[in-house]
């Protein structure tokens, strides 16, 4: 079996030795027994099944909350915000099925009533909102759960909780060490980010995989399956637990992969290697990519063409068009055209390689193929990929959250997603690192490549682009190489497939030659000077723990210094798509550029935790209030 290195890692038995992690990389999930006092407990861990469907958890749920076996079953109903991210938290809106609040918080999160997201939960009946009854919610961003922490380099914002936190949310819940958890979720926006999360999390920490449980779907399945949801914020009763991860004698600390270790991937080649390289890792970086396409600016006088289409008129203060009445999406597609699914078979998704000079021109290309780079929506000092990362979808292939998902927000079976990951060349013969922008939407990739497909060795990068996106050792000198702004005008979300995104101008990217020691244009292989990128950036020059030269396709997140004066619609050509935003562009981040470790102190940490030297549990830490918005 191949793994992460030639010494397969075992899961961690507390007080064994961790300094065998600091030599390279290892792999997970790999041990089929267990030779320590905890045996029963992890008794059948490698054969359990941990997704579960509606029915069984409805019956449960009549059982008075107790499996077939007698098992205590604790549901958690898992969502992201807390209060002060929206006008409402998700416990009084998702959780509470509170429509009104919902509504509220579309409204503010998605840019308005006209906005499809905002529509389409308008028109959801009201029978879809609510909770399982006997429910818990579970708010990922309290700050139990994801909480800022540091590898040496750099504090990252959203970091897997320490051992400490992890134990207060336990306790608060008043889980036990024999309980059976059940992950679900009611916010359908968010669809499958969070328990997925929380089930990395506990599995992370040491929980047996035969007690923690995924409802496939979430309470969108469950309710579309004839059960019915509890309105309100009905708790059932709970009882402070002493629960702490200490009482777990193992902890599965490999599931996890730190910002070092995928440093030392990269370096090594190992991320680069030929698909048949026998020490070759596979890189995910499941950021849903969108079908990327520019305006067409016929004129050539910096204003795209479709906002002076004849018959409408665009207001730039509300990106809307005729008085308030029509988006850009219903410009483009057609009001009437909204409702209609974007799947493969009645409406597929555009054609990437049908690029005629009278419409749109293809983003860029790879190896002759147009490729679109995510674009995350959280704070980055620049926008990219991990060095030989694939992406989810592209002409080949398509493994996009929509790509994996059934009618109900479920996940398909084993058997239908095997080829699907095997068309992207993930067949479970290569280890596998996935990320994100926060690692919530990579937690998914986690699930369903380890627990339903069955691949051993998946590891998860929890720092995802939010750390890596922010290590920069360079900063642009001119506006070259800085992001165009975008606008996703389509679909309605969720939906069954990935949003199309229309550029107002070309972005141009670049790429680090690791043997000319220079960036390169990544569409026209010319060097790129100093003129157009500098030393500098949050390290502050350092490259010991640089990433921009570590990625591909970089194009960085736009700096205050160089935006000028405020500029609307027909304003200068060079800044008018460069606005900066001081939440999400260039973030003011912590880092120590010159740390000199592993860039494994996550790691070490969560080795050594041996519970709380407190004499009572601390008070609730401060909420993870998230940039860019939800998970």
């Amino acid at each position: 079996m191949s793994g992460f290195d030639v010494q397969p890692r075992r899961a961690l038995a507390l007080g064994v030795p961790v300094a065998m992690l600091l030599t390279g990389l290892v792999s997970a999930g790999c041990s089929k027994s267990y030779e320590d006092p905890s045996a029963e407990l992890y008794a059948g861990d490698a054969t359990a099944i941990t997704l579960v469907e509606p029915a069984a958890v409805r019956a449960w749920v009549d059982a008075g909350g107790k499996t077939e076996a007698g098992q205590r079953v604790v549901i958690l109903d898992c969502v992201p915000n807390p209060a002060g991210v929206l006008p409402y938290s998700d416990t009084e809106s998702w959780f509470a099925g509170d429509k009104i609040k919902i509504l509220a918080n579309m409204d503010k999160m998605y840019g308005g009533k006209l906005s499809p997201q905002y529509k389409g939960f308008s028109g959801m009946g009201d029978a879809m909102y609510g909770h399982i009854p006997g429910a818990i919610p579970n708010v990922s961003h309290e700050g139990y759960e994801v909480t800022p922490r540091s590898e040496g380099p750099i504090l990252a914002d959203h970091e897997v909780g320490t051992g400490a936190l992890i134990d207060q949310m336990l306790q608060k819940q008043g889980i036990t060490r024999s309980d059976v958890l059940v992950f679900t979720t009611s916010r359908y926006d968010y669809p499958g980010f969070c328990p997925a999360r929380l089930f990395w999390t506990m599995r992370y920490w040491g929980f047996p995989r035969g007690q923690l449980k995924v409802l496939n779907g979430g309470n969108k399945a469950y309710a579309m399956a004839g059960n019915p949801l509890q309105k309100g914020i009905t708790l059932p009763p709970m009882s402070r637990s002493t629960m702490s991860v200490t009482d777990l004698p193992k902890r599965f600390l490999s599931e996890r992969i730190g910002l070092g270790e995928l440093i030392a991937l990269v370096d090594g080649g190992r991320t680069t290697l030929p698909a048949g390289d026998a020490n070759k890792v596979v890189v995910l970086d499941t950021r849903q990519p969108p079908a990327a396409y520019y305006f067409k600016d016929a004129d050539a006088d910096q204003v795209p063409d479709i906002f002076k289409a004849a018959g409408y008129a665009y207001d730039p203060a509300t990106k809307l068009f005729n008085g308030g009445t029509l988006t850009l999406s219903e410009v483009l597609f057609g009001a009437a055209n909204l409702g209609i699914p974007f799947d493969p078979v009645n409406n597929p998704p555009i054609n990437l390689t049908a690029t005629p000079a009278s419409t749109y021109l293809a983003m860029h290309a790879l190896a002759g193929a147009p490729l679109a780079i995510p674009l995350g929506a959280k704070e980055a000092a620049f926008e990219g990929i991990v060095r030989g990362a694939k992406v989810t979808k592209t002409p080949a292939w398509n493994i996009t959250v929509p790509a994996l998902s059934r009618a109900d927000g479920g996940y398909k079976t084993r058997e239908e997603l095997l080829p699907i990951f095997a068309a992207a060349g993930i067949d479970g013969t290569k280890p596998v690192v996935v990320y994100c922008n926060s690692g919530a939407l990579a937690a998914i990739y986690y699930y369903v490549l380890k627990e339903i497909c069955g691949i051993p060795d998946v590891r998860l990068y929890d720092g995802s682009w939010q750390e890596w996106g922010n290590l920069a050792a360079y900063q642009p000198v001119d506006t070259t190489y800085v992001m165009n702004d975008d606008y996703t005008v389509y679909p309605k979300y969720p939906a069954s497939a990935p949003s199309v995104v229309f550029f107002a101008g070309q972005n141009h990217y670049l790429t680090w030659d690791p043997v000319g020691l220079a960036f390169k244009d990544s569409q026209t292989g010319a060097l790129v000077g100093s003129d157009k990128v500098a030393a500098g950036g949050s390290l502050a020059g350092n490259g010991t723990w640089d990433t921009v030269t570590r990625s591909e396709f970089v194009m960085f997140r736009p700096m205050a210094s160089l935006q000028g004066a405020a500029l609307d619609l027909n304003g200068a050509a060079n800044y008018r798509n460069k606005t900066y935003n001081s939440a999400v562009d260039w973030p003011a981040i912590q880092t120590t550029p010159g740390y000199q470790g592993p860039a494994t102190k996550i790691h070490d940490e969560d080795a050594a935790y041996g519970g709380s030297t407190a004499s009572a549990p601390a008070g609730a830490p401060t909420p993870f209030v998230p940039k860019g918005g939800g998970c």
